[in-house]
């Protein structure tokens, strides 16, 4: 949620070294997020009540820079018990990226107004993210995608 409009366009020596090194192993980080999402979606494939990432659509193919799950209308909560529920087995996560229309800098600028966005809204009432990122062992996924499923069914 953002209170005021800002750019930084700077950059550091440092961080341009890293990002060139990270760069050259793009394809094997690539490879590594597409294992963890193929895992993740094999582990969480029976929850009925959850819309799982698409592998593929005909324009791209997911590299799962991060996992979502959409929680269907029938499960009696919304991303944020959600979320709670998995802080308290230990799993951290994150909410999906708060809708534009809804951005205080934005409204304060006069944009949006009397304008909705249902779907935007739905999306960041039901969604959120589980940990993704590239530590994270096989056996930690196994544990998240367990935890999620306790919560979840």
């Amino acid at each position: 949620v953002h209170e005021r409009l800002g750019w930084n366009y700077r950059m550091t020596n440092m961080q341009a070294a890293l990002g060139l090194a990270q760069l050259e192993q793009l394809d094997e980080f690539v490879e590594r997020k597409r294992r963890m999402g193929a895992k993740y979606t094999k582990l969480l494939y029976g929850l009925s009540n959850v819309q799982l990432p698409l592998a593929r659509t005909k324009y791209a193919d997911n590299i799962y820079w991060v996992y979502g799950l959409v929680l269907d209308e029938s499960i009696g909560f919304d991303a944020e018990e959600a979320m709670r529920r998995l802080g308290q087995k230990g799993i951290g996560c994150r909410p999906f990226f708060y809708p534009m229309h809804r951005q205080p800098v934005l409204r304060n600028m006069g944009l949006f107004k009397g304008e909705s966005y249902p779907v935007a809204e739905r999306l960041y009432q039901r969604g959120f993210y589980i940990p993704s990122g590239m530590a994270l062992s096989n056996e930690q996924i196994d544990r998240v995608a367990e935890a999620t499923i306790e919560v979840l069914r």
